[in-house]
């Protein structure tokens, strides 16, 4: 699960900032099943007790950095809004959309071996979609009101946009972004009211 850096120390965020970037430049240059956590910490300039208060793994660092980034793109995107429309939906699908096709895109392009990681990427991105839908959900609509229960409604709405995202994202695709986008959010829509 990410760490939401926001009142966090600025020491411990910028250490965190340092093992990512060095992460993220080894990823690109010797793959993830290379890459150690000695090359790591060397590359951020912090000995390893420092790398493994902040992370379990070389496997939880790439979670971190995946769900922070999926969390800044949907932040970016998203209007700061209680309630939920149709626009704000498609908003949402269709960053879910952008997200993974240039994850998947970049994995393509990388030089790391897709299949290792891949499973970890795709379960990171979900439970933050799911996260997010679920507290939308919990603030804009009463259980009251509902047949189904927000969890439920949620784990539902997630693995739908998601799987999608992710199968379409993966693909040579003759049907465009935005045209998959309406499709699943013509689907999706009745279960955000």
């Amino acid at each position: 699960m990410a760490i939401s850096v926001k009142g966090v120390d600025p020491r411990v965020r910028r250490t965190r900032q340092l093992l990512q970037q060095a992460f993220m430049e080894l990823l690109e240059e010797k793959g993830f099943s290379s890459m150690t956590i000695q090359n790591i910490t060397e590359r951020a300039t912090v000995n390893r007790a420092t790398f493994y208060a902040h992370f379990e793994d070389k496997y939880a660092l790439m979670d971190s950095i995946t769900r922070e980034q999926f969390q800044l793109n949907v932040t970016n995107t998203l209007p700061n809004t209680l309630y939920w429309n149709t626009n704000t939906l498609h908003t949402l699908i269709q960053s879910v959309f952008d997200f993974l096709t240039e994850i998947h895109s970049h994995q393509c392009h990388s030089n790391s071996t897709n299949n290792q990681f891949e499973p970890m990427l795709d379960r990171a991105v979900q439970q933050e979609l799911y996260t997010l839908l679920l507290s939308k959900l919990k603030q804009a609509i009463p259980n009251a009101g509902r047949h189904v229960p927000a969890e439920i409604t949620a784990q539902v709405i997630s693995w739908a946009i998601f799987g999608v995202a992710s199968q379409w994202s993966r693909e040579e695709n003759s049907i465009s972004t935005e045209q998959m986008v309406n499709y699943v959010l013509t689907i999706v829509n009745e279960g955000m009211r």
